[in-house]
């Protein structure tokens, strides 16, 4: 009898940052791939409006509202009833059924400072049950599997690297109004783009402003029941946008002077991929282990707890090589191998190496 695969679509129900555009982007691509597996995707209602049309997958709406709650009551209940198994492509996954979860970072045991205490206390409740009886895990770089394993020396279940990667970008058009919109001149500012959590290091920033005149556009939001501690005092030249759509940040990561992302800690770090594909000329990130093996050659690497560079001397164009490394086609494939040999089928033709 083949296993049953049912995928927690609480993420449709989501705002799209960096998490969930991984589970989304990955469930398309894997929904041309798994016509030989049982594939289903749970989503609440709130969520089936943003869910896109789908090949093979099948769609299921159960209960009303994208919630914690409804992971662990309504989807749990659901995957118990149908004797299946969960896939939970965003961090977290019902205690009580059976599950395969991508923990993407480590972040809350890395560095707890930047969280509350009630988010602490929960993930370490939350991930030592999945240690402990998840059939597997999935994470996003090698840098992350080798934190899961310090973190969690006697995890029962394989660990398995499926990547980010950027080719969503391609069908984005940037808005042409974006600049104008923003107060922002081509060429003449630095652009950074991410939740304002305290990990993005925002303080980098305001330091770096305050030595130039240079004006730096910051976009993103933050969700303050989860962070802690992200108040700055920013010089005048650092712009908060808030959050953007993707036209808008297609288009002021194409004329931005240089993309700035030296965060203190990543699981992957998703947009500089984004940003180079973009056409941003350059790619200025933290100096740490997973983003020299994210974009190797393909970025500037300075120091998250260093402010006193002089950014127009470091932000030199760079290449794009890195780019080709990473495709939502190559990360389908390995989460498809990864079920069907958990399922007895085989892979897939699809002309695609590893």
């Amino acid at each position: 009898m083949k296993l049953k695969w049912i995928i927690n679509g609480k993420f449709m129900g989501q705002r799209l940052t960096g998490v969930q555009r991984y589970a989304r982007e990955l469930t398309l691509e894997f929904d041309k791939l798994c016509k030989e597996l049982d594939v289903e995707i749970v989503l609440p209602k709130d969520a089936e409006k943003n869910c896109p049309p789908l090949q093979n997958i099948v769609k299921v709406v159960k209960g009303k509202k994208s919630s914690a709650l409804w992971e662990q009551t309504v989807f749990a209940r659901y995957v118990k009833k149908r004797r299946g198994v969960s896939v939970n492509l965003c961090n977290s996954a019902p205690l009580f059924a059976r599950k395969i979860v991508c923990i993407h970072d480590m972040k809350p045991f890395a560095h707890p400072e930047f969280f509350s205490k009630k988010f602490r206390l929960w993930y370490r409740v939350l991930f030592r049950n999945i240690m402990r009886k998840a059939d597997a895990v999935l994470t996003v770089s090698e840098f992350s599997k080798r934190e899961i394993a310090r973190y969690f020396p006697k995890a029962k279940p394989e660990v398995y690297v499926v990547q980010n990667a950027w080719q969503h970008f391609k069908r984005i058009v940037p808005d042409g109004e974006a600049l104008q919109r923003y107060g922002l001149r081509r060429g003449e500012y630095y652009f950074a783009m991410s939740s304002l959590e305290p990990n993005k290091n925002l303080k980098w920033i305001a330091n770096e402003a305050a030595n130039t005149d240079a004006v730096f556009a910051v976009a993103g939001g933050i969700d303050r029941k989860i962070f802690s501690g992200v108040e700055e005092t920013l010089p005048e030249n650092v712009k908060l946008l808030g959050y953007i759509s993707d036209e808008e940040a297609k288009a002021l990561m194409a004329d931005c002077r240089a993309f700035l992302f030296v965060t203190f800690y990543e699981g992957f770090g998703l947009p500089p991929l984004e940003a180079l594909s973009a056409g941003a000329p350059c790619a200025v990130v933290s100096d740490t282990e997973v983003m020299r093996e994210v974009l190797g050659g393909s970025a500037v690497y300075l120091s998250p707890n260093r402010y006193d560079y002089d950014l127009n001397a470091v932000a030199v164009p760079q290449n794009t090589d890195c780019l080709e490394r990473y495709s939502w086609e190559k990360s389908a494939l390995k989460l498809f191998e990864i079920l069907s040999q958990r399922s007895g089928e085989r892979s897939p033709q699809t002309g695609q190496g590893e």
